[in-house]
């Protein structure tokens, strides 16, 4: 399979429904490598990451090389890697009319290749 059709999240996809920017009622921070039915919090900014299992079924779990670990936080260490199918979606409902959303994405040499993969990013059915 060409790399154009590889899609791998490799590591987080937050939505955050903007209701209360204070906290996080409302807010929805998935990780998308973190097993069920654990959770994270980043260190840093108190945000607390959910595991990606009720959002997608496809894709493999993987773990960023330890080279990687001590330059990122915990929550980025484990990833979601996508190698079939031409679209893996994540389902997610959304209840409020304005929402924002923020992906983040390490590489991290996971599959030992060192060769970054390419991959489109859709909301819907817009890229």
């Amino acid at each position: 399979m060409s790399k154009s059709f590889l899609f791998a999240l490799l590591y987080g996809l937050a939505l955050a429904v903007l209701n209360q920017a204070q906290d996080q009622s409302g807010f929805i921070s998935i990780d998308c490598g973190l097993p069920a039915p654990t959770h994270n919090i980043d260190s840093t900014t108190g945000i607390s990451y959910i595991s990606y299992a009720s959002f997608i079924n496809s894709g493999v779990n993987k773990t960023v090389q330890d080279e990687f670990k001590n330059d990122y936080q915990r929550y980025m260490w484990s990833l979601r890697s996508f190698l079939e199918g031409k679209r893996n979606c994540y389902k997610i409902n959304v209840t409020h009319p304005r929402y924002l959303i923020r992906a983040t994405f390490l590489y991290g040499n996971y599959d030992g290749l060192n060769d970054h993969p390419i991959f489109d990013l859709y909301l819907g059915a817009n890229i």
